[in-house]
């Protein structure tokens, strides 16, 4: 007996030693491991929610044990799962309950304000109404009523009509009154106002999320948006996202974390950057949050956005009836939200506290200035990249060198070429800054670690459309935009995946199919390396695995 106990005991510890098979094996299609090799495997091993393996279909095959499961792709594609570098989940869950007067959905005047007199005739007396995506450039006719117009059409409710850009807003007499925002109202910045006539008097326009805070009522009361915020996550994931980085204007943590969870399992992989306004949200350190959700850092304004003229340029924007349709100044440059020293200030401050800071910054006399506090800096410490630019329409790329040498990576909003590429050039800033827009390919050779991003709800977050566009770069009229800017599959994939975590901190967890990192996920109904990309925006996402669990399937 003790001689059978001991042979027992010494079988159970041998199994105790070896490493158990894996729960999951995939198979049957290309798997695109975007490891540092750009590996394409034939096989992917996933155990206890990382990845085991990955190789020949005969090697990893070998690894199965009795309760394996292999998933045949049947000629799919398998991808990282990709990673959304800078959207807005809180602002695509308020706007959802708003109405849409996007040139997506109406492409004249009289459609627009249809919309709106039927959604205010369905609301309650003294009930806000909201409507999102007013846009003068899809919607080539459209005219923006003054305040004493919309008042007319909404006598007896609050009305904030938001521009599809986010930047640039609308409010009639009942809002302006609700926001506490007369006409003695101190503007939040020079940038940031509410725009005034001869007399002193309000328009109705509003420029720049500073100025609009205050009509936002229900961010005041973010878990009323709850269900809108679960939607929204769950739309990320259909569209391929198994992460999302949240930069600026977010519910509370607690909600997010809560949201970020179904049936008390991970959903998606939320990472935000907060807003100064929001910095009592602010963690005690960096080390927060979970596998599901965590607070990065802070976001910065530097300067606004072109189709307000707040975006701060070296070149005048243009005289144009569509600038003046826009509220903009011919001949005017803009300015900046924060001048070099306060930017310097702050960036010293959070990067000090261990938090990374992203910054809003589109023209190149912005990111002059931007590069400029980052040389006056003291030498910033942490993990890389200490900074992270947002947008960058203008980059100069005579400042890319200097910019990976201070450890900043940049996000480019590459669907402006598609949407509004026309525009820019013929009507907003010109040919010669258009034509030098959006360097994505010069960012890859410098060492900027560059992604897109749909900055959505402007624009949708659909990451082939991103990923067409940074290939072809042409704006839908088929007029090239920088052309010489193109790059190819393997990197668009790059700037959706393992850049992405890079930017985020989280490389070594996620972005490649490699062992040891999560098990997240994205099947694809064609490899992205051999389809045109005048297809790609086709491509079709079949499932999503978080973790080695399946969260989402078409």
């Amino acid at each position: 007996m003790l001689l059978r106990a001991l042979i027992l005991a010494s079988f159970t510890l041998l199994a105790a030693c070896q490493p158990s098979a894996p729960q999951l094996i995939f198979v049957g299609g290309p798997i695109l491991t975007v490891d540092p090799e750009d590996r394409v495997v034939e096989a992917l091993a996933v155990q206890d929610g990382r990845i085991l393996a990955t190789g020949s279909r005969q090697q990893i095959l070998a690894l199965a044990g009795s309760d394996s499961e292999i998933v045949d792709l049947h000629g799919k594609t398998l991808l990282p799962g990709l990673i959304a570098a800078h959207e807005h989940p809180t602002l695509s869950a308020l706007f959802a309950g708003a109405v849409d007067l996007s040139g997506f959905t109406h492409r004249d005047n009289q459609s627009v304000w249809q919309a709106l007199r039927q959604r205010v005739a369905s609301t309650a007396p003294g009930e806000w109404v909201y409507a999102v995506g007013l846009d003068p450039i899809l919607v080539p006719d459209l005219q923006i009523p003054p305040r004493q117009q919309l008042d007319q059409l909404a006598p007896n409710n609050p009305v904030l009509l938001i521009g599809q850009n986010l930047h640039s807003f609308w409010a009639n007499s009942r809002a302006f009154a609700a926001a506490g925002v007369d006409r003695h109202t101190p503007n939040p910045s020079a940038a940031s106002y509410y725009q005034r006539d001869d007399q002193g008097e309000l328009t109705g326009m509003i420029v720049e999320t500073q100025a609009a805070r205050p009509f936002m009522t229900e961010l005041r009361r973010p878990w009323a948006l709850l269900q809108r915020y679960e939607r929204t996550l769950d739309d990320l994931l259909a569209n391929g996202f198994t992460t999302v980085a949240s930069l600026g204007y977010n519910v509370p943590p607690l909600m997010a974390r809560y949201a970020a969870l179904r049936h008390w399992r991970p959903r998606i992989r939320q990472y935000f950057y907060l807003t100064e306004q929001e910095l009592d949200a602010l963690p005690e350190s960096p080390d927060n949050g979970s596998d599901s959700f965590a607070v990065l850092g802070v976001k910065l304004w530097a300067d606004g956005s072109p189709y307000t003229g707040s975006m701060f340029s070296r070149s005048a924007y243009l005289d144009s009836p569509l600038n003046r349709t826009l509220g903009i100044t011919p001949g005017s440059y803009g300015q900046p939200l924060l001048g070099v020293a306060a930017l310097r200030e702050k960036i010293e401050h959070y990067n000090r506290a261990g938090w990374q800071v992203a910054i809003h910054s589109q023209g190149d006399a912005s990111l002059l200035e931007v590069a400029r506090a980052l040389e006056q800096a003291a030498p910033l410490s942490g993990q890389a990249p200490a900074v992270r630019l947002e947008h960058a329409i203008e980059l100069p790329k005579p400042l890319m060198p200097e910019l990976t040498a201070q450890g900043v990576a940049v996000s480019f909003h590459i669907n402006h070429l598609l949407y509004y590429g026309d525009a820019l050039q013929d009507s907003v800033i010109g040919r010669f800054m258009t034509q030098r827009s959006l360097p994505v390919r010069s960012a890859f050779s410098a060492g900027l670690h560059p992604t897109l991003h749909a900055d959505s709800p402007m624009f949708p977050a659909q990451p082939f459309s991103l990923m067409q566009t940074a290939m072809l770069r042409r704006s839908q009229s088929g007029t090239p935009i920088n052309p010489s800017e193109t790059i190819d599959a393997h990197q668009a994939l790059r700037a959706m995946t393992i850049n992405a975590a890079y930017q985020l901190r989280q490389d070594s967890l996620l972005g490649s199919l490699e062992p040891g990192k999560w098990a997240d996920l994205t099947v694809v109904s064609d490899n992205p390396y051999q389809m045109p990309p005048t297809q790609l925006q086709q491509m079709q996402v079949n499932a999503v695995y978080l973790g080695g669990r399946q969260v989402y399937s078409d």
